[in-house]
C-alpha cells in the first residue's frame, strides 16, 4: 500500500456542503473535529484506493476460490458495471466503519452522521442518498440478536444479487469478508486521522 505515502503530501481546499451544513447547525466544533475535517479529503482518497485494494485482495480472491471449488465462472462474468456496483457496496461498508469510529469519539452526537456525509462527498462528490452507507446503518433484521451482524448479512446478499449468484453459500462467504473489510477500513481510517500505524509495533524484548 505504497500509495498511502503520497496521500500525506497532498493538500485540498474542497468546499464540502456537509461541513457547511454542520457549521450552520452546530456553530463551532471542537479542535478534534476540526482536525478530522481537515483530513477528510485525504481520507476520501484513501477510501477510494482502499476499496479498490479490498476488492482485489479480499473479494475477488474469495470469489475466485469459490469458482475453483464449485466449477463456476462468477469472476469471469464480472463486467465493469457489476464491478462498479460491488465497489459501491464495499465502499458503503468502509463508510460505516468510519461512522462507527467517529461515534466512539462523539457518542449521541450528530457529528458522526455529518462527518460521514462529508466523507461520502469526498469520495463521490455528492451527498449520500438512501442507496449508500445509510442503507447499511438503517438496515435491521429480526433474525439477529446482535444488530451488528445485520450489515454483514446485507452486504453478502447485495453482492450476490449484483453478481446474480443465488447460492446461499456464496452470499454467506461474502458476508464473512465484511469483518476483514471493516477491520482494514478501521486501520486505514485511524492511520489517516490519528497517525496510528497499521501494523502494531513488535513488543520490546
Amino acid at each position: 500500500m505504497s500509495w498511502l505515502n503520497a496521500l500525506f503530501q497532498r493538500k485540498s481546499t474542497t468546499q464540502n456542503p456537509a461541513i457547511k451544513s454542520l457549521y450552520r447547525s452546530q456553530g463551532k466544533v471542537d479542535q478534534k473535529a476540526e482536525e478530522i475535517i481537515t483530513l477528510l479529503p485525504k481520507l476520501g482518497e484513501t477510501i477510494r484506493q482502499g476499496a479498490d485494494y479490498l476488492y482485489i485482495k479480499v473479494l475477488q480472491e474469495q470469489i475466485r476460490g469459490y469458482d475453483i471449488r464449485f466449477g463456476s465462472k462468477v469472476v469471469d462474468q464480472i463486467d465493469d458495471s457489476k464491478k462498479s456496483a460491488v465497489l459501491h457496496k464495499l465502499t458503503s461498508l468502509m463508510l460505516v466503519a468510519f461512522f462507527n469510529e467517529i461515534s466512539e469519539q462523539y457518542p449521541d452526537s450528530p457529528i458522526a452522521s455529518a462527518l460521514t456525509d462529508a466523507l461520502h462527498y469526498e469520495v463521490y462528490r455528492s451527498l449520500p442518498s438512501k442507496d449508500s452507507f445509510i442503507d447499511y446503518l438503517t438496515y435491521r433484521n429480526p433474525n439477529f440478536e446482535d444488530p451488528r451482524l445485520a450489515p454483514a448479512f446485507k452486504f453478502g446478499n447485495d453482492v450476490a444479487e449484483i453478481l446474480q449468484t443465488l447460492d446461499l453459500s456464496f452470499s454467506f462467504m461474502v458476508s464473512q469478508q465484511s469483518t476483514i473489510i471493516s477491520e482494514i477500513s478501521r486501520k486505514l481510517i485511524r492511520l489517516v486521522l490519528f497517525d496510528e500505524p497499521i501494523e502494531a509495533a513488535p513488543p520490546s524484548p
